[in-house]
């Protein structure tokens, strides 16, 4: 009984170890591709042992790159840490594919709870900025303009609350993604996350 009880407690710890140095080193692999904050798996290989567990970790359920691009960000347009000791303000535009969302993650890589149960948002909820019909020359935005708010705090539209988490992550799913998004995945104009 005793051997069993120490197989299964050494199963335990190398099983939170191995985690561990996963989530440590995830900001850092080699088959990620960077585009500002955000980073992306250009081409899932689920025979490359790194990546599958990073993918049975963090990305449960993802499908293949031929139908969604999984761009995800830890940290601001300054390179530093997502946290919700910050508020911040997501500028973007809308990406060339059929379908997009954001989605916010805390730092044990769930869904962050809050009363609202907001989650997300997609190409069909998220409140876009008007454009000023009267005077388009003296705007700086186009159309399919949008802001994302991430904060503690309660804010007017497209708020993701943050809840209290040491470490924030963002993922942009894009369904179906143009060509020139494969061929450009570092170069495709992506949103700046802001600290505000």
């Amino acid at each position: 009984m005793k051997l069993f009880i120490g197989i299964v407690l050494c199963m335990i710890l190398g099983g939170g170890i191995a985690i561990n140095e996963l989530r440590s080193t995830s900001k850092s692999v080699d088959f990620m591709e960077w585009n500002g904050p955000w980073r992306v798996n250009p081409t899932m290989d689920l025979k490359n042992n790194k990546q599958r567990a990073l993918i049975a970790l963090v990305g449960l359920f993802a499908l293949r790159e031929s139908e969604v691009l999984y761009y995800t960000a830890t940290v601001d347009s300054n390179g530093d840490k997502l946290s919700s000791e910050h508020n911040y303000k997501l500028v973007g535009s809308v990406p060339e594919a059929r379908y997009w969302s954001y989605t916010i993650y805390g730092t044990d890589d769930f869904l962050i709870p809050n009363p609202d149960k907001t989650y997300g948002f997609n190409s069909s909820t998220i409140a876009y900025e008007p454009i000023d019909s009267l005077n388009p020359e003296m705007s700086h935005l186009k159309a399919g303009t949008y802001e994302l708010y991430i904060s503690k705090n309660r804010q007017e539209k497209n708020w993701l609350p943050s809840g209290d988490n040491d470490q924030l992550s963002i993922t942009l799913r894009m369904y179906n993604p143009a060509p020139e998004v494969y061929k450009n995945l570092t170069s495709i104009p992506l949103p700046e996350i802001i600290r505000i």
